[in-house]
C-alpha cells in the first residue's frame, strides 16, 4: 500500500502562482526551498501540495486535475468565481457532494469539493 506524500505541479512564475494560491484561494504557505524554487502549502491529512517554478513553462491543455476537500465549498466558490478561470461551475456531483473546477494561472485544473454547508463539513 502506498501513501500520498506530496503532489507538486510546475508553474511558470513562482511569485504569480504563490499570489494566486495564497491570496485568491486561501492556501497557507509552508516550506519554501530556494535552490529549486519549490513552495509547499499546508494541507490537512497525510498528503501535501506544492508548486515549483519552471522558467519558460508552456503547459499544453490537459485534463489532469487535483481535487481538494474544503469545509465550505459554497463560500470558497462565492469568493473566487469572479476572479478565476472557471471550467465547471459549482454543482452537485453524482456522489452527492458539491464541486467546482477552475484553472490556475498556468492552466492546471483544480477541483474543490465539499458538502452543502447545511449538511456539515466533508472529510472524504
Amino acid at each position: 500500500m502506498m501513501k500520498l506524500q506530496v503532489v507538486t505541479i510546475s508553474v511558470s512564475s513562482l511569485e504569480k502562482a504563490r499570489r494566486f494560491y495564497v491570496n485568491v484561494l486561501g492556501f497557507e504557505p509552508d516550506i519554501y526551498y530556494e535552490p529549486t524554487r519549490w513552495q509547499s502549502f499546508k494541507c490537512e491529512g497525510n498528503g501535501g501540495f506544492g508548486i515549483v517554478e519552471v522558467p519558460g513553462l508552456v503547459r499544453n491543455k490537459s485534463y489532469d486535475i487535483i481535487n481538494f476537500t474544503v469545509n465550505d465549498v459554497v463560500s470558497l466558490w462565492q469568493k473566487v468565481r469572479e476572479v478565476v478561470s472557471v471550467e465547471t461551475p459549482l454543482g452537485v456531483t453524482p456522489y452527492g457532494t458539491h464541486k467546482f473546477v477552475i484553472r490556475d494561472p498556468d492552466g492546471f485544473r483544480l477541483g474543490f469539493v465539499g458538502k452543502n454547508p447545511a449538511e456539515g463539513s466533508d472529510q472524504d
